[in-house]
Parts: structure tokens; sequence; C-alpha cells
């Protein structure tokens, strides 16, 4: 197996800006060059012999750019879930820290970035190697994990593996750290650590997306998913910083987070019992808890039959709630400031005390909204409980950067949406507190994320049908909205935001704010984290 002969393997160090990789020579191993195909090709070799890959460039910056190897054979890549894909075929990186070592790694020199972390105690087959965690790990026992998502895909312009602004994440994740009290790997470390993990898995890297023959534009496609993660994995028991903490990245190949909805949008459930975040607390942070509450419960359905002593020792999340979210006619939470609805402002200016709340997000992505009055708006970081998603700041840098190109398209949305006026109408991007109330003046919705990229929504609602066919909600407010936009497909802004986003992963768009998002994993180290974090 690739990981098998991987470990049997020395790695050979070079310190400075380009090192070597080397790779088994069996077809099986993921990783090795496009560069190196051909003179591989051409000479024989056994099972046990390895050949060397020279990454980054040449010395000094010359030379023609690495490309990737190419996709591997026999993945239907477009066919892939959003899951764990594979995994027989992927190797990781593990690194660990303490107080007394700090991060430290045989053959790799954080002070300067050298050497490697191609080492067998670094990286390791998935399948063959999975991590040692006891009973009393703190990150176990208290949840102190943060971790960020990033997608890795093939432009299909130049053929190279492009990243879109890591350093993003790098700061989000650094953020992350420090709320959870763990350690903060270096930028270098953070950005190497990526690098090597996704040339390792190069094979696994889908093909180019194909171009819309109409625009050129590239119409979605599969990428290799990378997660880097931080968590206690030191033992202990009691509230205190974990002794140790451990730092990994691993991948897969996926699909789209929702499959299929992009020309059919998303109906979401306004959830007005369960709290995604709260103010002070750590909606702001990629940490696990977020998202371990997302998989709980029934997305605020009423229980109609008593619980027994047996049903209550069955815990929530092994019945979670999207199967169950699904099964009544929703994709998605979409959650709500609880103290807005539950406590609502004192000086009557709402009527309704639902549509006085203020949104939040999804479970797993940012809001937009593009309302009759010209304004694309989603909703503020300043409460400190929504996630600021790296595809959020790209789609509002995006709408501001091309605001002239942008203004007719929505123009043409309110039109079309029976705007009578809409050619009068300005165009402005905003970030402030949205109501629900918004919701029933928005022409378009849409959500966005690393995973989802720009995903339209046709419905939000407290009950997936229209107030006409509902037999009532007695017990609280009820509401409905079904956009002009979304349904069978996405409004005219929707796909604009989404082509401008796959133009610039493409390079196929670039702006003076825009030239530095792309970096080539191929690329030297240097290069690749250019301009440091943000």
């Amino acid at each position: 197996m690739m990981g098998t002969a991987l470990l049997r393997n020395k790695i050979c160090l070079l310190r400075g800006g380009i090192f070597p990789i080397i790779r088994p020579s069996s077809s099986r191993a993921l990783g090795s060059s496009a560069a190196s195909s051909s003179s591989s090709s051409s000479s024989s070799s056994s099972s046990s012999s390895s050949r060397v890959v020279v990454v980054g460039g040449e010395e000094g910056g010359g030379g023609p750019p690495l490309l990737p190897p190419p996709p591997a054979d026999g993945i239907a890549f477009d066919d892939l879930p959003w899951n764990l894909n594979l995994p027989e075929e992927h190797s990781y990186v593990h690194i660990t820290t303490t107080p007394e070592k700090g991060w430290t790694i045989e053959h790799y020199d954080p002070s300067d970035d050298s050497g490697t972390l191609l080492d067998r105690d670094s990286m390791r087959p998935y399948s063959d190697a999975p991590m040692n965690l006891r009973p009393s790990t703190t990150s176990l026992n208290y949840g102190t994990t943060v971790w960020e998502g990033l997608a890795c895909r093939r432009s299909p312009s130049s053929g190279r593996a492009m990243l879109l602004r890591p350093d993003l994440n790098y700061s989000r994740f650094a953020r992350g750290a420090t709320a959870m009290c763990l350690p903060v790997p270096s930028y270098e470390l953070f950005m190497r650590g990526l690098q090597e993990v996704l040339r390792e898995n190069g094979r696994l890297i889908p093909p180019s997306p194909d171009l819309d023959p109409n625009t050129g534009v590239p119409m979605g496609g599969a990428r290799l998913y990378v997660r880097p993660m931080l968590f206690g994995s030191g033992q202990q028991l009691g509230l205190h910083v974990s002794p140790e903490a451990s730092l990994v990245y691993f991948v897969s190949p996926t699909g789209s987070y929702f499959k299929g909805k992009v020309s059919g949008g998303l109906k979401l459930h306004l959830e007005r019992r369960r709290s995604r975040a709260a103010r002070g607390g750590t909606g702001n942070v990629k940490c696990c808890g977020n998202y371990a509450f997302y998989r709980g419960g029934r997305m605020g359905a009423r229980r109609t039959t008593p619980r027994t002593p047996s049903a209550m020792m069955k815990c929530d999340g092994f019945a979670p709630a999207r199967p169950d979210a699904k099964a009544k006619g929703f994709d998605d939470n979409l959650y709500l400031e609880l103290d807005t609805y539950h406590n609502p402002p004192r000086d009557g200016s709402s009527s309704s005390r639902l549509r006085g709340a203020i949104l939040q997000e999804l479970s797993a992505a940012n809001v937009f909204l593009v309302l009759r009055t010209g304004e694309i708006v989603t909703p503020s970081l300043k409460r400190g409980t929504i996630l600021p998603g790296v595809t959020r700041d790209t789609v509002l840098t995006l709408a501001r950067e091309f605001a002239d190109e942008l203004r007719p398209i929505v123009a043409t949305s309110i039109r079309l949406a029976g705007g009578t006026d809409a050619d009068d109408v300005g165009l402005t991007i905003t970030e402030r507190d949205v109501c629900v109330a918004d919701l029933l003046d928005a022409v378009e919705v849409f959500v966005t994320g690393t995973a989802a990229e720009v995903v339209p929504v046709q419905s939000v609602g407290t009950s997936a049908t229209p107030p006409e066919d509902l037999d009532g909600d007695t017990e609280e407010e009820s509401l409905y909205v079904k956009f002009p936009h979304g349904e069978s497909s996405a409004g005219p802004v929707t796909a604009k935001l989404l082509d401008m986003l796959r133009e610039v992963l493409a390079e196929q768009r670039s702006s003076e704010a825009t030239k530095d998002w792309l970096r080539d994993v191929y690329s030297s180290p240097e290069d690749f984290r250019r301009g440091g974090p943000r």
C-alpha cells in the first residue's frame, strides 16, 4: 500500500527554499509530480526503488511553474458526495507540541521554515496509522478543538493547483486557538503543512472543471478539501490548559456541500427555539462545539408523545437533525439572535416579535439578501455570534470591487421581481443587523461557504409550506417567505456573484484587491506564504 511504501522510504532533506520529496515508484503512489512522469516512464524501476521530485520550481525562482500530477485513474470525481471519500488513498500530517519542546519536528525547523514534514512521524497513511488518543485526552473531555476548511482546485487556465486566500484561514485559526487556550502555530508552519499534505495527496486533486460553452465560466466541479485541526491531545483531568496539542491536516476529494442546489435553491427553516451562538460565546470561532449542536435535535419540531426512559437514553446525535429536516422539507436551519426574539425592543419599533428578530447564519454558511432597495446585505460580525467566513469576505469584496458591473444585474433582478422603478435603484453593499422583516423585502437570498460556494435560497419559513397550507401555529408566530428568484434557478445577482467567484478561482478575473488571493500549492514555500497573515 502507498502509505506503507512511503514509510519504508527515507526522507532526503535539502534546507532552503526548495526541497525534494521521495516517492515510491509504485503506480499507486500519490503526489508524484507531473514534471517527473515523462522521465520515470522511460526508465525501469523495481517496487522498492524511489524517485526524487523537486517541488517549488528551480532555485532562484527560474523555470516554469510545476504542475500537480494528473488525477488518479478510476475515480468518478464529479459523483463524489460531500463526505470523507477514499480514506484508503490519503496520507495525513500529525505534529505535536508541548510547552517544553514547542513546535519542533525532527526534520523541519520552524525558525526558518526549512526542511520537510515528510517523515515517518509527521506524514502518516490515513487508514494504516490512526491517532493514539487516551480517554483523558483534553479535547475529548473539554472540546478544545479548532479547525479550518479549504478547497484545492485545478485551474482550467493554467492547470495549477490553487488555494483561495489561505492567509485568512490562518488568521481565523490563530484567533480560534487563542480562544481555546491552545498554542498558536506560526504562519510559516501552518502554510507549510497545507502545502505538504496537498502535494502528498496530489493525485486526489480532481480534474479542472468544464467551462460553460456560452460564457466560458467554470461550471463548479469537485475539489480536494483539506482540513487543518488543532486540538488538546494531552492527558489530564480538570479544567487546565492541555499539556500537549496536536496539529493535524487531512484531505478528502468532495463534491458540493449543497449538491444540486445551485439550480434549485434551498428551503431554510427559521429556527425559533434553539440558538446557534450567543453574545460572549464562541459563535465567531470555528470550534467543534458549534457544529455538534447542528447534528442534534429536531429543528424545532414539537414532541407529540412523551419520552420513555429508553428513548431518553438515546443521544439526539444518533437521530441527526438533517435527515429529519429533509423529511420535513427543509435543507438547513437559519438561526436567530434568540435574545432579540424572546426579548424584543420595548420601543414598539416592530409590531411583530418574530419579524423584529435579528438573523445570524446557517449551520455552516453565511447568508446574504438582495433587497428591492438595491442593497446587498449580510449580517454584521459586530455581535461576535457569526463566523467570519472566507467566502463571505470574498463575495463582499467582489461585490464592492466590481460594483459597476453588478449594478445593472441588481436592477434586472428587481425588475424581474416586479419592481417598476428598478432602473432608478442604486447599489449598496452593507454589513449590518438584518431582521426577519428584511426577508419580506428580498428579491434574492443566497448563502456562502467554502464547501457551498454561492447557493440560492428559494424560501425561508417556520414551516416548509405556505400559510394557506398550514393548520396554524397557535403556539408561536409563523412565517413563510418564498422569494421571486431561487426556486428553479439562481437569481441574476446570485448567479453573477457565483460566476465572479469561479472566475477568480479559474484565474479569469483579477483586480488590485484580488491579485494575491490564489496560492499555487506547487510554488516555493516563500511564494506560497507571501504577504503574511491578515
